[in-house]
């Protein structure tokens, strides 16, 4: 869980065109999103949602269904 999500374990995601990315933390919350993750979708003007997993994988859905160019990546590490 530890060093979490790395910009490069996004980096297919987010070549994909993404506008936003939701990550899930895992059921507890034990994985790590460090802030040079963030702050590398933000410097590629993706919007970012750090949740919990099952909270993740609904506001992915919500987004989806809208029509947002969403991605998403589930406790990544597992």
């Amino acid at each position: 869980h530890s060093p979490g999500v790395q910009p490069a374990d996004l980096e297919e995601v987010v070549k994909k065109g993404v506008k936003t990315m939701v990550i899930g933390r895992g059921m507890s919350e034990a994985l790590q999103v460090p802030p040079s993750t963030v702050d590398y979708l933000k410097k590629n003007g993706i919007d970012v949602l750090v949740l919990q997993t099952e909270k993740a994988v609904a506001e992915y859905n919500t987004l989806a269904a809208r029509g947002v160019k969403v991605g998403g990546v589930f406790h990544s590490t597992c």
